[in-house]
């Protein structure tokens, strides 16, 4: 399972995808926000998929065009979960 954290629109949002099949998707308003809200996201999603890390095996980040520092707060996000698995 793969978990990607697409910063590309307006509205942050996370994708599970198993192979190339997107199994389920949540964007949330919040991209300047990123810091208070993206370890939040991550767990209700995960959460509302019945999956915990150990379920994913990767993790992606699209970077954002708009904002930098929140595509490196993804980034840094990511490399920490990553830790975790």
């Amino acid at each position: 399972m793969t978990l990607i954290i697409d910063l590309s629109k307006p509205e942050p949002k996370l994708v599970l995808k198993d192979g190339r099949k997107e199994t389920a998707s949540h964007s949330w308003a919040g991209l300047y926000q990123l810091s208070e809200t993206l370890i939040l996201e991550i767990d209700k999603f995960l959460k509302k998929n019945k999956l915990g890390l150990d379920d994913i095996g990767k993790i992606k980040v699209i970077a954002s065009k708009e904002s930098m520092v929140s595509t490196r707060i993804a980034k840094t996000v990511a490399l920490g979960l990553k830790a975790k698995i």
